[in-house]
C-alpha cells in the first residue's frame, strides 16, 4: 500500500492563552486611525507562573485586571524603534478576549479553531 505523500508545508500559527488580566488596559491611535490596545495576561506552568504580552485592534470592554480570560490568536514578533536602538517584541496578537465566566463562547471559540487547525492538517 503505498504511503501518502504531501509537499505541503503547514504554517500554522494558532495560540490559545488562559489566564488571569495583570496590567491595565493601553490604547494608542496609530497614525491610520486605528486603535491598538496592549495588555498582559499571567498563565500558570508547572515551572510557575508566566506573563504574556496580548494586543487586539479596538479596545475590548472584557479586559480588566484580574478578569479570567481566554484569549485566542496568533504569535507575532514586531520590530520598532526605540531611541535610537531597534527593539522587538514578541507578543499574541488576539482575535478574541473572551471571560472564562462565558464558558460556553470559550468552548465554542477554541472547538472552531481546534476545527480550522485539524483541517489544515488532514490536508
Amino acid at each position: 500500500m503505498p504511503t501518502k505523500q504531501t509537499t505541503t508545508t503547514f504554517p500554522i500559527n494558532l495560540a490559545v492563552l488562559m489566564g488571569t488580566v495583570t496590567t491595565p488596559l493601553v490604547s494608542r491611535e496609530l497614525p491610520d486611525g486605528t486603535v491598538m490596545s496592549t495588555f498582559d495576561i499571567s498563565t500558570h506552568l508547572m515551572a510557575g507562573r508566566v506573563s504574556v504580552p496580548v494586543s487586539i485592534e479596538g479596545e475590548p470592554a472584557v479586559v480588566l485586571v484580574g478578569t479570567d480570560v481566554c484569549v485566542t490568536g496568533y504569535v507575532r514578533r514586531r520590530f520598532f524603534r526605540s531611541g535610537s536602538a531597534v527593539t522587538s517584541r514578541t507578543e499574541v496578537v488576539a482575535h478574541n478576549v473572551i471571560p472564562m465566566r462565558r464558558m460556553a463562547q470559550v468552548r465554542k471559540t477554541v472547538e472552531r479553531d481546534l476545527q480550522d487547525l485539524l483541517e489544515i492538517l488532514d490536508r
